[in-house]
């Protein structure tokens, strides 16, 4: 149901950039979310209110039609499709004020738990602002066409590259694009290192000149193989990989290195990199395909071990102590009843890699309560360039 607001143009004066990367302005008392707005501009927006059912509430929002007073951080965007497809949200920003926003987020959601005396290291950007994801999900009509869905209006719109995608995925939309209408949605993974890459499902159209349907594919980091299958997690910026491990390295060179718990493993990716650093490694993951790549992943790692289950019960049977955790949650953060277990059973070092800095807040306020653990560096790092996403490394140390 669309309400009265529909099709109609309103003036507003935009506030700060809220949790979700849109900016924030007043419509009859209300705070509500405008996408394509910098703070401090002034613009004319569509507003519309939506119901999707009696039981839903209502959903207020804008997207910016028309700039008025411009902010100087505002740039013209190189994507034909911006603004279509909704999905890099901030690609009409300066980079380097993207950076600046993109830390005051991760203030605003953390000092909302934590003591503001609390220093966020300054953030690292990325090597590439665009070119750089080397994952795409797309959605297909039934014509073959390949495009993304509109955030604010659900609507299909049709691309014919991405931006933010890898050349090689954009180089396989144009070989896809138009014959792919057998699926409603389409996967595809390329490595940055190697030349293997991965479209799922499997298409039958013998128009088709490339191969489809692999269950996994390979990617190089450092000199590290990794098998990475369709379901299972991968960092989505691999360049940025190596500067992650640079900054976890700074973080442990001061720490006993016996035993490392790689909690939230996934495809063992940062238990791997930090092999040579520590005597024994456990790695804790509950999908199944994550832990099979694993498994081969670290056939020649020694002292690398794969359990498969969640990660709150696995630590709790661990005898030994533990010299450092390390967790790499989704963006739904930590299971509570893995914090609570490390307040109960505290380990010496933690290190918590995070993509959400709402339930990094969250999380961080539970494993400081009464001056439980310390919080000795909180380290953002963009992987998430032209949207208001950002992935931070925190260090933890129990109190003594």
């Amino acid at each position: 149901m669309v309400s009265k607001y529909n099709k109609k143009l309103i003036k507003l004066k935009l506030g700060d950039i809220g949790s979700t990367g849109d900016t924030t302005a007043i419509v009859n008392s209300e705070t509500i979310n405008v996408f394509g707005g910098i703070p401090g501009e002034i613009v004319l927006a569509e507003i519309i209110e939506q119901q999707r059912s009696k039981r839903k509430q209502k959903r207020i929002f804008g997207t910016v039609k028309q700039i008025l007073t411009p902010s100087r951080y505002r740039i013209k965007t190189p994507c034909d499709f911006y603004g279509h497809c909704t999905g890099c949200n901030w690609q009409h920003i300066n980079y380097q004020y993207q950076l600046h926003l993109k830390q005051l987020i991760l203030k605003n959601e953390l000092y909302k738990y934590l003591n503001k005396s609390i220093k966020i290291e300054k953030i690292i950007p990325s090597v590439n602002q665009f070119n750089y994801r080397n994952h795409g999900r797309f959605s297909v009509r039934r014509n073959g066409q390949i495009g993304f869905t509109n955030k604010v209006t659900k609507k299909f719109v049709g691309i014919n590259k991405c931006l933010i995608m890898s050349e090689n995925i954009n180089s396989h939309i144009k070989k896809l694009d138009s014959l792919v209408g057998e699926t409603s949605q389409i996967s595809i993974r390329t490595a940055e290192y190697t030349e293997s890459f991965l479209i799922q499902p499997k298409i039958k159209n013998k128009k088709i000149k490339i191969e489809t349907g692999q269950k996994s594919y390979n990617e190089l980091i450092n000199t590290n193989k990794f098998q990475i299958s369709s379901p299972s997690f991968f960092q989505v910026n691999t360049p940025q990989i190596s500067k992650m491990s640079r900054i976890i390295n700074s973080l442990i060179k001061d720490i006993n290195k016996n035993i490392l718990i790689d909690a939230y493993a996934g495809v063992g990716t940062f238990g791997i990199i930090l092999k040579e650093k520590f005597n024994k490694i456990i790695g804790i993951e509950q999908s199944y395909s994550a832990v099979i790549d694993a498994k081969q992943n670290i056939k020649k790692i020694k002292n690398y071990h794969m359990v498969i289950g969640n990660s709150e019960e696995v630590i709790s049977a661990i005898k030994p102590k533990i010299d450092l955790l390390l967790l790499d949650p989704s963006r739904k953060g930590c299971d509570e009843k893995l914090l609570e277990n490390l307040i109960l059973n505290p380990v010496k070092n933690i290190i918590y890699i995070s993509c959400e800095p709402k339930t990094l807040g969250r999380d961080l306020n539970l494993l400081t309560q009464n001056s439980k653990y310390k919080i000795i560096s909180i380290n953002p790092i963009d992987l998430f360039p032209n949207t208001h996403h950002v992935e931070s490394i925190t260090l933890l140390k129990l109190n003594k």
